[in-house]
């Protein structure tokens, strides 16, 4: 996967098929797995992280589900693409740094990918529109089973061993991003954490663990892996999930009767500035697109698709816009180009 490819590849989450997707974007689960003849990354020595990543690439080789699969070396890719793999939501922040032996393994959909030598030797991810968290674990668990040859670091008392204490036992993360603008502007967050965490869930921002929320995107996931099975953690996430998007159908509900030609006033006037901006910032412009969205849902504003809506917030994105651009760019520049990026976009959902 070129860099000049990197905007081209497919990214099946962006097309917005799933269920309920303008709310539940997109479901991801991660399994956390190491191989029982290595120690953990952090404790490998360079020779034995090369040796992970050789035994991992034989087995893509030989598999009919990722032989087809682009298969990345870290260190050959440019800061900036590593920064829009990761805006992607393809790889973790941490692994768009330096260091040896970092592979990440990207199948023709754009919905597996594997980041190998991570925190953990392999860190298979697999990602869906809408909420779809049983046939996301369903690919994910045929992913698992591919590696299974390898023989995964496993304790009959504890379950699977992971380098942070926190992924041990299923080692899974199942998490869900939402978008909930009329939850946000109701002041309803705090609660919902409450809850969440009241139920063993947590709430992230949009890029997970220790990100900002950005544009009103958040992500549900589990918060522990250690005492229950992974259809019951599933199973906690979609429950949560539902009752969350049932809660912001609601508020939007409320916000249309009690707001009235205010709330239009305002999304008009996000609406506006997306389309004559000459300069704009990324948060800015990720708090205008959630609006329009919104508006577009509420049928206040023209229809916005899912899959243009997404395409939207990957492309106002710091590492998106330089793409666009085609070469590198201060922050001034890049909130330029943003704006530019925006009212060529805007144009095809102009009011009629």
């Amino acid at each position: 996967m070129a860099k000049h490819n990197l905007l081209a590849h497919p990214i099946e989450w962006v097309k917005g098929k799933g269920s309920n997707s303008n709310i539940a974007v997109s479901s991801r689960i991660r399994l956390a797995r190491n191989l029982s003849d290595f120690p953990f990354t952090h404790r490998c020595d360079h020779e034995k992280l090369y040796a992970i990543v050789d035994k991992v690439k034989q087995v893509i080789s030989d598999s009919d589900l990722l032989k087809d699969s682009d298969v990345v070396e870290m260190d050959a890719l440019d800061s900036l693409s590593r920064w829009v793999l990761v805006e992607k939501h393809l790889i973790s922040p941490p692994f768009a740094g330096d260091g040896p032996g970092r592979v990440v393994v990207v199948d023709s959909k754009g919905v597996i990918s594997i980041m190998v030598n991570e925190e953990d030797h392999l860190r298979i991810q697999v990602i869906l529109a809408g909420l779809e968290l049983n046939e996301v674990w369903r690919i994910a668990k045929k992913v698992e089973m591919t590696f299974e040859k390898l023989d995964y670091a496993f304790d009959s008392d504890f379950g699977y061993l992971t380098a942070c204490p926190t992924n041990v036992g299923t080692g899974m993360r199942a998490s869900v991003m939402v978008h909930i603008p009329a939850l946000e502007m109701s002041k309803q967050i705090a609660t919902l954490i409450n809850e969440c965490n009241r139920i063993g869930l947590t709430v992230r921002g949009t890029y997970g663990e220790g990100s900002d929320v950005l544009g009103s995107l958040y992500q549900i996931s589990n918060q522990i892996t250690l005492g229950l099975g992974e259809e019951e953690l599933i199973d906690k996430v979609a429950s949560a999930v539902r009752q969350i998007v049932t809660e912001e159908e609601r508020a939007r509900a409320v916000m249309k009767r009690k707001l009235g030609s205010s709330l239009d006033d305002r999304v008009w006037r996000a609406f506006g500035v997306m389309r004559y901006c000459r300069n704009i910032s990324t948060r800015e412009a990720l708090e205008l697109i959630s609006l329009i969205k919104m508006g577009s849902d509420m049928e206040i504003t023209p229809k916005l698709s899912v899959e243009d809506w997404n395409n939207l917030v990957l492309g106002v994105q710091p590492n998106h816009v330089q793409l666009y651009a085609g070469k590198e760019l201060t922050p001034d520049e890049r909130d330029v180009y943003r704006a530019a990026f925006l009212r060529e976009r805007l144009k095809s959902i102009e009011p009629k």
